[in-house]
């Protein structure tokens, strides 16, 4: 696993700040585990804690997420991972 630190990638953590509000958001790219998907940014594992999912569902937290980052999803991400947390779910594990 690779924590992605690129331009394109950092814009992911900039526009899920934005636009979720999230406190902590972290980027692990595993393209490179993927034969023919060789590209960074192509398969991500996403860790977002935001207030913004507190009472929400699993799959409506995912859908926040797919929305906030629609352009990425269309043009860049091939496969994406996503944990989402509260903050206090992301507190009680610690």
């Amino acid at each position: 696993m690779t924590s992605i630190t690129n331009d394109a990638n950092q814009a992911i953590i900039e526009t899920l700040q934005s636009e979720l509000l999230a406190n902590h958001v972290g980027v692990v790219d595993n393209s490179w585990q993927h034969a023919g998907h060789q590209s960074s940014g192509s398969h991500l594992v996403i860790t977002i804690v935001s207030s913004k999912f507190e009472g929400l569902h699993l799959l409506d937290r995912h859908r926040l997420v797919h929305k906030a980052l629609q352009s990425e999803m269309e043009n860049t991400i091939h496969a994406l991972e996503l944990k989402t947390y509260s903050p206090d779910e992301w507190n009680s594990q610690s």
